[in-house]
């Protein structure tokens, strides 16, 4: 089985680039670096093409680059995609695409397979609260939606569902698109047999049992902007609109009160509720 990865940086580190260059050697496939300026030098890092955009275009718009690039120049049957934060094990690709080949050969009419992910500080399992574990198969559990880094996708899906909606910019690009391809008959979810280490969010505050992941006060217009704008789509599920936006109202409530920069992040929702409402797609 042929696949292709790619790979969007955003101000990686030195160690991000290490991993890229290792893992470049190995694998063919597509860098696309939202930077500003270039994190490398040559158009060819390895086995991989090199595409500087030389601005925050945002994931999707990245991924999209990528994506036609490796339909263009690699006879791929597969896409794995990959955070430059993340770290896999060396033979990662050869078993996601192997589950996916073989939960297709069950009858299984796969859209997005993702692993399973482990907290980079800690190696714990990130758990929802909201969905539970159901198992299809041994090798198969069924969620409404998943996480990019790390999944696998077959190329001629992205003829059939489409690609990425760039006009979301970054948060929820993989939601919509699982979703998008559920009214095409597919269904995703991860897989136990694999697993990445991935961080979510900046940081982490443990309240209890519960986890709350932060993330940059700029992430808050995206994500309230797009909540309200995926929230008047018919094919968005209806328990995601309604758990969001309970964690969300009360998010707008105590995050000036109690978290760091709260207030910052505050101002960040309040633009992007605005924004929602105006269904102002503006990057």
């Amino acid at each position: 089985m042929n696949t292709a990865l790619v790979i969007v940086l955003f101000h990686p580190t030195a160690d991000d680039l290490c991993q890229l260059r290792r893992v470049s050697q190995r694998y063919e496939g597509v860098i696309v670096d939202n930077s500003e300026t270039r994190s490398f030098d040559e158009e060819e890092v390895g086995l991989m093409h090199y595409i500087p955009l030389h601005k925050n275009a945002g994931i999707a718009y990245a991924q999209n680059v990528g994506i036609q690039h490796a339909m263009e120049h690699f006879e791929s049957d597969y896409i794995v995609f990959m955070d430059q934060d993340s770290r896999w094990q060396d033979d990662y690709v050869e078993r996601i695409t192997q589950t996916y080949a073989s939960l297709l050969q069950k009858g299984i009419r796969l859209s997005a397979l993702g692993p399973t992910v482990l907290r980079r500080e800690g190696g714990e399992e990130y758990q929802s609260v909201i969905h539970k574990k159901q198992f299809v198969t041994d090798d198969f559990i069924l969620r409404p939606h998943i996480i990019a880094s790390g999944c696998c996708i077959r190329k001629e899906l992205f003829l059939e569902v489409g690609m990425f909606e760039d006009d979301l910019f970054i948060d929820f690009v993989d939601d919509e698109w699982c979703w998008r391809a559920k009214t095409k008959g597919y269904v995703c979810g991860i897989t136990p047999q694999v697993s990445i280490d991935h961080k979510i969010g900046q940081k982490e505050l443990h309240i209890g049992k519960y986890v709350i992941i932060l993330s940059a006060p700029f992430r808050y217009y995206y994500l309230y902007r797009n909540y309200l704008l995926l929230s008047r789509r018919s094919y968005v599920p209806l328990q995601w609109k309604l758990s969001y936006g309970v964690k969300f109202f009360a998010r707008f409530f105590y995050f000036p009160l109690f978290i760091d920069n709260g207030r910052e992040c505050w101002k960040y929702m309040w633009r992007g509720i605005k924004d929602g409402i105006r269904n102002n797609t503006a990057k």
